[in-house]
């Protein structure tokens, strides 16, 4: 029961900006500056208060949320989506700005910023009943909550800090400390995407970037090892982009203490090479245990009433395509019933 669409956005409070050419997709005249692309889920037979926003991170889109299993189709092994609804609540998985079927407008507007303030303009237009629902219902959400990946779980926290409008925030594949390591290892394995026969023909200018062919696994699944070859294959046939601004401001913002104050989760596989440190000098996040996490996440969240982990050994950075991805699953899902439950 899910209804695609598009939500018309600003790219920063009161500022418009034409779109550009972007992927070559066409442009209704009704959309006349940013849009997101949304998928609404609702569950079976239910119309619930509260909704989960699904923010992917970077190279990914809304996909990423619903990863089809190459060895049964007709299971849910890698689907947040489906896990969140059998849990009772509604989903919006979004085409980050920049990313998927989303506009594209010049690289140099694509950064953390300007995607919380697309962000925000989502959550407005769910508690507004202004995004289509299956059916042609009409849905006002009073409960909501953003769950983000990596890049996505970023974005979530500076649309909570800057506008406090939502009831809880669920942080996957992220963490404060980074591996010093990964970050330099993405920005090698990069290159503008124009350079890259995927995005031949695009027109997207230089600052869109996405990973060199054969780099998935080490950026993304690496130490990991619990994951279908296949899914990875997959990957690589449909990656992403991202943008040099969005990246350029995170020194910035993983050192800041965000005015954030509602709940906080973060889920991590035990074996994210970006995050979680895997050696002595490596910088990241020790992810040891739970208690180990919250106590050095917690100043980073001063406002927030709650701070939880949800660790899962051998999982790596991409926890939701790994095999063992439904004990995220499980766990994100019971804590969020919880805290703001979906009726």
């Amino acid at each position: 029961m899910c209804e695609t669409s598009r939500i018309p956005v600003d790219l920063q409070p009161g500022i418009v900006v034409t779109p550009g050419r972007g992927l070559g997709l066409t442009f209704d005249q009704e959309v006349s500056g940013q849009y997101l692309w949304v998928k609404l889920c609702l569950p079976a037979g239910r119309v619930p208060r509260g909704v989960q926003v699904l923010v992917h991170g970077i190279t990914y889109d809304h996909r990423y949320w619903n990863i089809a299993d190459p060895a049964d189709p007709g299971a849910n092994t890698y689907s947040w989506e489906y896990h969140a609804t059998r849990a009772g609540y509604a989903t919006v998985a979004i085409d980050r700005l920049g990313s998927g079927r989303s506009s594209h407008p010049l690289s140099a507007f694509v950064d953390i910023t300007s995607n919380s303030t697309a962000l925000h303009n989502l959550v407005q237009a769910l508690r507004a009943g202004d995004v289509p629902a299956p059916g042609g219902h009409r849905v006002v959400f009073s409960e909501v909550a953003l769950v983000g990946h990596s890049g996505g779980s970023l974005i979530s926290m500076i649309e909570v800090s800057r506008f406090r409008d939502v009831d809880a925030v669920i942080l996957t594949g992220f963490s404060h400390k980074m591996n010093v390591d990964a970050m330099l290892n993405i920005a090698a394995s990069s290159y503008p995407a124009v350079l890259d026969a995927q995005f031949a023909g695009t027109l997207l200018d230089p600052g869109y970037q996405t990973p060199r062919p054969g780099t998935h696994r080490r950026l993304f699944y690496a130490p990991g090892t619990d994951v279908d070859s296949r899914i990875i294959e997959r990957d690589e046939a449909t990656k992403g982009t991202y943008t040099v601004e969005e990246i350029a401001s995170l020194p910035v913002v993983l050192s800041t203490r965000l005015e954030i104050d509602v709940p906080v989760l973060l889920v991590n596989g035990t074996l994210d090479g970006i995050f979680c440190s895997q050696s002595l000098l490596d910088l990241g996040t020790d992810c040891s245990s739970d208690a180990r996490v919250v106590a050095q996440e917690r100043a980073y969240f001063p406002d927030a009433p709650s701070v939880t982990s949800v660790l899962v050994p051998g999982l790596g950075h991409d926890l939701n395509a790994f095999r063992q991805a439904r004990t995220a699953f499980q766990g994100a899902n019971s804590w969020l019933q919880a805290t703001m439950p979906p009726e």
